[in-house]
């Protein structure tokens, strides 16, 4: 007896402790799984998948690490969790951390020339007579061996360890959303425009905002300030209510101490703008540049989805650096692509080219060979990008951005028209092999010709739909109109006597010749919109414009009750209207012959 009832306690320990090594084992094989899914989530923004299931709900049954329900009973599956998202995602810290790693300790080389004074020449990309051949282009700046070599290493690490660690550490987009994040179903896939405001700008990215919705265009847009410091409240209320445009405000201690850092202002906000929007895919606009017809489409086009970043070419020969390739680790070959206008010159016609074969780097522009960036240079007045597709691009372009005034923007420029972060895009791309389009179609110079100076006068760049120029640049759209000179500025339109000569006093037309093209008389559509906006006295004392085309409140359209830019301007803006604005406005209505043909909504 004794024996049996050591048999059965024997038997019992037994059985324990296979249970208890059982359930020990399957508990450790259920962390080891999640250990794994964990890397696995950790490395998957390097190639993110717009389509895969969100997180935080079961994954499917084909998903990686998914445990065979033939092995396992229903009741004991492991519910695997996304990794929690990295905090420092939701003030965007984590884009700037130790970026001071990466700082050049050389000096600036911004204005530092072999020769006093000799920056790059501004020639157009059509000039025929100036070789821009890579000795020429090697010879611009004075760049020491020490100050290349540590832009070259600064830049190594910056791609080959930074970036990636940013994507380790849960950065899956050019801003703080994840795919854990409640809204980003809503982020996925959206789109918008983005302006940039702040005092006066905020008044030209009005004008702007304005005209995005008189194209007829739907999709939503924002308005970066830098800081808390910008925002109107009532201003920002009246464009929501009104133009569905939100006003997207930085973090002011953020703000500060990127500019205790970094001295990051000015053209740098842009990046800012990019990485605190809401939108997914982003079409920016200067606050001087006017949609001509409703651009939503592009979003939707075949040549967008193909490559996720679309830019716009500037009038200006390439004059960047070729020790930028080196310091961006790019390879350039000795192999000729295409003919330039000075190849065309120099034979004496297409009919006289020889074979492409023929060039070197010698006798030819250097950035027509293969591996550089294209001639002409780029415009960043408007891009449209894709923050997710395009995120390793965006993050070089935020280096470049932050290092770019005394570093990048001199390479990549050399002093030369419009230096600044415009390259900063394409470069980046183009660096880490990324698609980029440049609209094919270059742009046109808009004026008139000037009675005073009795020769033509430019005032803003037309620029072209990039979907129909990719297949035939004949007979293009215009679909932008950058008004850099002047911009809508009241005291810059009086006082250069851009309206109306100062000598004979006879109004100006001075976008006519793209009157045709948008199917509309653009300078009246403009300055109606800046009449209206501006002027208080353009309004009778009953509230209602003076002007009976127009169904107009003054406590509705009139800024000076919305921006302190206008109210502090009044007295002086009442003046400006009576003798120049209103009359002006007058004008353009009674010599509008122009027939209206509804271009401006796209189908």
């Amino acid at each position: 007896m004794i024996s049996k009832q050591r048999l059965r306690l024997f038997l019992l320990i037994v059985v324990a402790l296979v249970g208890l090594h059982f359930l020990t084992t399957n508990n450790f094989r259920n962390q080891d799984l999640q250990r794994i899914l964990d890397e696995s989530l950790n490395k998957k923004p390097e190639s993110y998948d717009h389509k895969q299931p969100s997180p935080g709900k079961d994954i499917p049954a084909k998903t990686n690490q998914q445990i065979n329900s033939k092995q396992q009973p229903d009741s004991t599956k492991v519910k695997l969790k996304p990794k929690p998202k990295n905090p420092k995602l939701d003030d965007y810290t984590i884009f700037f951390d130790d970026l001071e790693k990466y700082k050049i300790n050389q000096p600036s080389i911004k204005g530092k020339y072999k020769e006093k004074d000799q920056k790059a020449k501004e020639l157009f990309s059509t000039e025929g007579s100036f070789l821009f051949n890579k000795e020429y282009l090697e010879n611009v700046l004075d760049i020491s061996e020490t100050t290349f070599e540590e832009m070259k290493a600064s830049h190594t690490k910056y791609v080959n360890e930074r970036i990636p660690q940013l994507l380790n550490e849960g950065v899956v987009t050019f801003g703080k959303m994840v795919p854990s994040d409640p809204d980003w179903e809503i982020y996925e896939g959206s789109s918008g425009y983005v302006l940039v405001g702040g005092g006066r700008y905020s008044w030209l990215s009005y004008l702007v905002i304005k005209q995005i919705r008189a194209t007829g265009a739907q999709l939503p847009i924002e308005l970066f300030l830098a800081t808390e410091d910008d925002y109107e409240k009532s201003f920002c209320e009246h464009i929501l209510r009104t133009y569905n445009a939100r006003c997207n405000v930085f973090d002011k201690k953020l703000a500060e101490d990127l500019s205790t850092r970094f001295n990051i202002g000015g053209y740098q906000y842009k990046m800012l703008a990019l990485l605190s929007s809401r939108f997914e895919n982003v079409l920016y606009l200067d606050s001087d540049n006017f949609p001509t017809r409703n651009v939503d489409y592009i979003f939707d086009s075949d040549l967008y989805k193909k490559n996720n970043l679309i830019l716009w070419p500037d009038a200006w020969a390439r004059t960047t650096n070729p020790m930028y390739y080196d310091i961006a680790n790019v390879e350039v070959k000795e192999n000729k692509l295409r003919y330039s206008a000075y190849d065309v010159k120099q034979a004496g016609g297409k009919e006289n080219l020889r074979p492409l074969s023929e060039f070197t780097f010698e006798n030819s522009w250097f950035h027509d060979f293969e591996g550089t960036l294209p001639d002409p240079t780029s415009e960043t007045g408007m891009f449209v990008v894709n923050k997710t597709s395009h995120l390793k691009t965006l993050l070089l372009c935020l280096y470049y951005n932050v290092f770019g005034p005394d570093y990048y923007y001199p390479i990549l420029t050399q002093g030369s028209a419009g230096e600044g972060d415009k390259e900063t895009f394409i470069a980046a791309a183009h660096a880490l092999n990324e698609p980029w389009h440049q609209t094919l179609k270059q742009f046109q110079w808009t004026g008139y010709h000037s009675k005073a100076s009795n020769s033509f006068t430019s005032k803003a760049l037309a620029h072209y739909d990039p979907v129909q120029a990719s297949t035939d640049t004949k007979g293009v759209d215009i679909i932008f109109m950058h008004l850099s000179y002047p911009k809508f500025y009241p005291n810059w339109l009086v006082d250069n006597h851009d309206l109306v000569y100062q000598d004979s006093g006879e109004h100006i037309r001075m976008y006519a010749g793209v009157r045709e093209n948008v199917g509309y008389d653009f300078d009246l559509r403009v300055l109606q919109f800046f009449t209206e906006s501006i002027c208080p006295n353009y309004y009778g004392p009953n509230g209602k414009a003076i002007d009976e085309d127009v169904s107009l409140t003054k406590g509705t359209t009139y800024m000076g009750d919305y921006l302190q830019y206008i109210k502090d301007e009044e007295q002086n803006n009442i003046k400006r209207c009576e003798e120049v604005f209103i009359p002006h406005l007058k004008w353009l209505k009674e010599t509008n012959n122009v027939k209206e043909t509804k271009k401006d909504e796209k189908a």
